[in-house]
């Protein structure tokens, strides 16, 4: 089930609320429970034998959990190899054996199995809460159940954000909704449905039609449009879906962390990891960068920390080369700009003024912004052949057609283009030009129709939602793969 449907926006949804607010706020346990019931049934709805599978592991870390929490480096140890086991088996197993079938010249066949939906992030965020536990950063959840609704809680079970038991520890024990909180959160999930319906699905067909051509086909212009537009479509769905998440995480009294912030505005590599995707780069940077040493060790060793980190991320995406790739690219760059940063620093701090900063921004947003376009390429093509890698960064930069190249008039993309216009824009440096007006350009007696404003465009754009999801068959969301 997804939140882009009618049946969660019409029938799951509404019985959920109801069901939850029908309890008096006074009985805490009930309503966490009915909470509960109600992510189970969501899981359910799509993956119903792999529910057993995520309450076994609920257990597992329950059992542990005392031991851990008492500092037991064994049994911490344990936990996280039975909290990692199923993502390896599900995810990783056929990617081992086909690596070793071509180094070691074996014949194992692989395992038809399919991978959970959300098991990367679902585990993860398991691995936060006994890795915090065992550093003592946190108590120790003594009531199964609540330790269950933090695993199983719907709004960010399946694609995140990545929730930390710190952040909503007090959340889970506590009825903290109110009728202000309710209206924020319901105003998030319409604007994140908008982003996704309005603009991540439309532009996604044209990633869709473009990548269904035989790649001959494909020139250099069409190949640059779909790329732009998997950028586009990837940060409005996902971040669609995250502040879907964040906004119902708030109508059951729940703060979750913001994970984007608007990441296509960057000026710097190391910029934009601060602002794609926060939750789960932070936890890479807790969990695995630090702990290895971080930057605080000798050159070397630094750069095995941040090889290390990004071919691990780049894995954490799916199991194909193309990730590892991605990641290693990643790291190359940020070690390239580390090392741009120093010399610019030592060199250049006493001649170069903030006003040449300022004035070579746009130059730094704009190449950032293709350095980023250039990694979703390789992203976006699942793959294991690092030839085809190279044809699809090679296409790029052919500065040539090829014979008989499509185009967007024979796909019938034309009604697609303002969409992917729009969805550059929205994620683009006028969006914080916007919010600076609206701070501080407003008079005091705009306040209030601003809110009547405000409420009519909510009210709109779910209309419009509701009407383009009645009317597409392409609704998918992306990160559900990974």
């Amino acid at each position: 089930m997804v939140f882009s449907s009618i049946s969660f926006l019409f029938l799951f949804l509404p019985v959920c609320l109801i069901s939850y607010f029908l309890v008096p706020k006074r009985n805490i346990s009930l309503r966490k429970y009915i909470l509960l019931f109600f992510s189970l049934i969501f899981y359910s709805a799509g993956e119903p034998l792999y529910v057993f599978l995520m309450m076994a592991t609920v257990a597992v870390t329950f059992a542990f959990s005392y031991k851990i929490e008492k500092h037991s480096k064994i049994a911490l140890t344990l936990s996280i190899f039975f909290i990692l086991l199923p993502l390896i088996i599900f995810k990783y197993l056929n990617f081992i054996i086909d690596n070793l079938n071509i180094i070691c010249g074996f014949n194992v066949p692989a395992i038809q199995l399919t991978m959970p939906i959300g098991i990367s992030f679902y585990t993860f965020q398991i691995l936060t809460y006994v890795i915090d536990l065992y550093r003592g950063n946190i108590n120790r959840q003594k009531n199964m159940g609540y330790l269950a609704l933090y695993i199983f809680l719907f709004p960010q079970l399946i694609a995140g954000p990545i929730v930390r038991y710190a952040d909503i520890e007090k959340a889970l024990s506590t009825c903290r909704e109110s009728k202000d909180r309710i209206l924020e959160g319901a105003g998030r999930f319409v604007i994140g449905l908008a982003k996704k319906v309005l603009i991540a699905n439309q532009v996604g067909v044209i990633v869709s039609e473009i990548g269904g051509m035989p790649f001959a086909q494909v020139g250099t212009s069409m190949m640059w449009l779909s790329s732009v537009a998997f950028t586009i479509q990837l940060y409005f769905d996902f971040s669609g879906y995250s502040d879907m998440a964040i906004g119902l995480g708030k109508i059951f009294g729940f703060d979750f962390k913001e994970n984007f912030n608007l990441p296509y505005i960057s000026v710097s590599i190391s910029d934009f990891w601060k602002r794609w995707h926060i939750s789960m780069s932070t936890f890479f940077r807790d969990y695995v960068y630090i702990p290895m040493g971080g930057s605080r060790c000798h050159f070397a060793r630094w750069i095995f920390n941040v090889l290390t980190v990004w071919m691990i991320t780049g894995l954490w995406h799916g199991a194909k080369w193309n990730f590892v790739m991605w990641g290693l690219y990643y790291a190359i760059l940020l070690m390239a700009e580390k090392l741009i940063i120093y010399i610019f620093n030592l060199k250049l701090r006493n001649i170069i003024k903030i006003n040449f900063i300022n004035l070579i921004r746009p130059f730094t947003y704009l190449v950032t912004f293709i350095l980023t376009v250039i990694g979703w390429t390789l992203f976006m093509h699942d793959t294991n052949s690092f030839s085809q890698m190279i044809h699809y960064l090679q296409r790029l930069f052919s500065q040539t057609e090829v014979i008989n190249p499509i185009s967007i008039r024979t796909l019938g993309l034309q009604s697609y283009i303002p969409y992917l216009l729009l969805g550059f824009i929205l994620s683009s440096p006028f969006v914080v030009v916007l919010r600076k007006f609206k701070e501080y350009a407003y008079p005091n007696w705009v306040v209030t129709t601003s809110k009547i404003i405000n409420d009519i465009f909510l009210i709109t754009i779910f209309v419009l939602s509701v009407i383009f999801i009645v009317g597409e068959n392409y609704n998918p969301f992306i990160y559900f793969r990974f």
